[in-house]
């Protein structure tokens, strides 16, 4: 996790520091075969010069990345507005970044942060995990989501948070519950703790599951033509288990809209979903303590304490009940 300086990278081409940031600024008489040695050092390293102020290179800038995948959630907008909250009070500047679950959005993200010297990264990812993190010599820390065996995640308990919903819908007498989950069939296979959480239960209670997938990052539109769709064809449901609040507010107003009475329960519990579309219930991520224990990692990774990289840190979840 060590920090790639300049001086590394001399030292990797046998060159001098001076060498090296003529390359970089572009000044001085530098022979081509230097400068593509000096060039090869810095990309085997995976050394991204500041392309702000590289006169501070090697000095923390007091800056932190916030990626994420779609500040449009409530959760992540929760979130980012949570840790950018926290990390002011520190005296950290923050870049955010709004990836839009596109994985080279994400990726030329990532070379931005890294080519402005940030002193850490806290990361949402909802896209494959890039080679570039793998190369990164950098504090980072993941929240929800795998990103490499270096990397701590901080994550609310899935698993447990769906069982809770499930048994709820048991409790209020539903017999038919259906899971509507944003995960692709290779990600269920892949083990989505929330899937899991919902099949087991059924599982337990002898009950037959019925899964549906809608694609949360899809335009509004598509997600409500797919809703209709499954109400239409599922006449039976009477309980609906919906890993995301927004989808779960979708729900609600479309079973409404054709007089169905369906028990629904959400997943993530920010303020705005529970202020304002409290028709429903839902599984309460615990956004603060899991902001202060993301911002707690990385600042003891910045200040060189690696002993919880790549280890997991769960947070349990709270029903809500409408």
């Amino acid at each position: 996790m060590k920090k790639i300086k300049l001086e590394d990278v001399a030292s990797y081409a046998n060159v001098s520091p001076t060498t090296v940031s003529r390359v970089i600024n572009n000044r001085g008489s530098i022979s081509d075969k230097t400068r593509k040695k000096v060039t090869q050092a810095m990309e085997d390293l995976g050394y991204y010069p500041n392309e702000i102020a590289r006169s501070l290179y090697g000095k923390k800038t007091n800056s932190i990345g916030i990626l994420f995948p779609d500040l449009m959630n409530p959760f992540f907008g929760e979130m980012t507005t949570k840790l950018e909250h926290l990390l002011s009070e520190k005296d950290y500047k923050v870049l955010i970044c709004n990836t839009q679950n596109n994985l080279e959005k994400e990726t030329n993200y990532l070379k931005m942060l890294l080519a402005n010297q940030v002193d850490g990264i806290i990361v949402g990812s909802h896209n494959k995990p890039s080679e570039i993190y793998q190369q990164a010599h950098l504090p980072i820390v993941s929240i929800d989501r795998y990103v490499s065996n270096k990397v701590p995640i901080v994550r609310s308990d899935n698993y447990n948070g769906a069982r809770t919903a499930t048994n709820y819908l048991l409790e209020k007498g539903c017999e038919k519950i259906a899971l509507i989950s944003g995960s692709s069939l290779i990600e269920i296979q892949q083990g989505d703790q929330r899937v899991q959480g919902y099949l087991d239960i059924m599982k337990e209670n002898n009950l037959c599951p019925i899964s549906y997938h809608v694609e949360f990052d899809k335009p509004i539109e598509y997600q409500k033509k797919k809703i209709d769709e499954f109400l239409k064809k599922y006449q039976e449901v009477d309980g609906i288990f919906a890993t995301g609040d927004s989808i779960a507010s979708l729900l609600f107003h479309a079973a409404k809209k054709m007089k169905r009475d369906i028990e629904i329960v959400g997943y993530d519990g920010t303020e705005f979903i529970t202020n304002y579309f409290n028709n429903f219930a839902t599984i309460k991520q615990p956004i603060d303590r899991m902001a202060e224990k993301s911002i707690q990692l990385l600042l003891e990774f910045i200040d060189g304490d690696y002993s919880h990289s790549g280890k997991e840190f769960l947070f349990d979840t709270e029903l809500i009940e409408p």
